[in-house]
């Protein structure tokens, strides 16, 4: 499990980024983090979803999945975003750590989660996958 965590939490937009000291589009580079983050969380959806209703009875699972590869990827990304904000490349935020939970369960939600939903949204899926992406970044990157 943990060699699989490992292989699918391999964000390289994301990871470039964050060692990246001289940005010339954080329009683009946001843009390349979000689609990476929503194209691997669509592709493991339904690992996603049986580690977050197994975790619920094992408490290694819970450790493994919550704490590590879900917190790492909280980690990377509220790092990011305060990097950021703070060179005024994005939209400051009252608490970056919240920001970084709602662009990220956002993502989640229309990756994941909205294809087991009782009563769905009709919509198609690079339709959906657009609009939230255009959505989160127009959000966050100034005019």
């Amino acid at each position: 499990m943990r060699e699989r965590l490992a292989a699918n939490q391999t964000l390289p937009a994301l990871a470039e980024a964050l060692t990246r000291q001289r940005v010339t589009d954080a329009r683009a580079e946001l843009i390349a983090i979000v689609h990476e983050l929503y194209d691997t969380l669509a592709r493991n959806r339904h690992g996603i979803t049986l580690l977050d209703r197994s975790a619920r009875d094992h408490p290694e699972l819970a450790a493994l999945w919550f704490e590590g590869a879900r917190g790492g990827v909280m980690a990377m990304l509220t790092q990011y975003l305060e990097n950021r904000m703070r060179r005024k490349l994005l939209r400051s935020a009252p608490d970056v750590a919240v920001a970084a939970r709602l662009l990220l369960e956002t993502l989640v939600f229309w990756a994941v989660h909205r294809h087991w939903d009782p009563h769905p949204q009709p919509v198609e899926e690079a339709v959906a996958r657009e609009t939230v992406i255009q959505f989160i970044v127009n959000a966050l990157v100034p005019e």
